[in-house]
């Protein structure tokens, strides 16, 4: 595996370690919310109090947050765009990284024996960001029946993701809270100030 391959392996793997449009956020959280804050990205979301905060994700990339359902977790982490693409500085569009996202998740759960079912993606926006969900379920042997979504937007430069995993049965649930904290959700620094790195041809 080259070296870029290994990156884009390491920046799914961050993630998993972890249709109304998502818009701009806002700032009137619910009473009682806590805020936390990528000091790496510079991204913010604020939570509800009776979530736990967990580990940072390796380097520094994100955290993961446990809702108080059981088996369910959402994680929050930020990426370099450093992959070799068709955008017009040569790295990933949103649509490739989709793609080898897609590819990686169908490896990564096909070591483990089991089989994704991927339902259809959807285009939307995060914190104003062009952004896609895609949402996949499947059944695992000591979780049940588990849908997970992962959003993702992708600048010039750094992209952002949140990973959600909950039971089907909670899904609704879950997904009204997650609406209201990406409602809130400020991606941080400028995704499309490109860095000196380019892509090798």
């Amino acid at each position: 595996m080259t070296k870029l391959g290994m990156m884009a392996v390491l920046c799914i793997a961050v993630m998993l370690i972890s249709s109304a449009p998502l818009s701009a956020a806002s700032d009137d959280a619910p009473p009682g919310w806590k805020l936390y804050t990528n000091a790496r990205f510079g991204f913010s979301v604020r939570y509800p109090d009776d979530w736990r905060l967990g580990n940072p994700l390796p380097d520094g990339a994100g955290v993961t947050l446990h809702p108080p359902i059981e088996h369910s977790l959402i994680a929050f982490s930020g990426h370099m765009n450093v992959l070799e693409g068709k955008s017009q500085d040569g790295r990933q569009t949103l649509d490739e990284f989709a793609a080898a996202h897609r590819r990686i998740i169908g490896e990564l759960y096909g070591k483990r024996t089991i089989a994704v079912k991927w339902r259809q993606d959807q285009d939307l926006a995060l914190a104003g960001f062009p952004a896609k969900d895609l949402i996949f379920t499947y059944s695992d042997s000591a979780q049940g029946e588990m849908i997970e979504h992962h959003i993702f937007s992708l600048g010039r430069n750094e992209g952002r993701g949140v990973r959600i995993k909950v039971p089907r049965s909670e899904e609704a649930k879950l997904m009204e809270t997650v609406k209201k904290m990406l409602e809130r959700y400020r991606p941080g620094r400028d995704q499309n100030a490109v860095s000196a790195f380019v892509p090798k041809p």
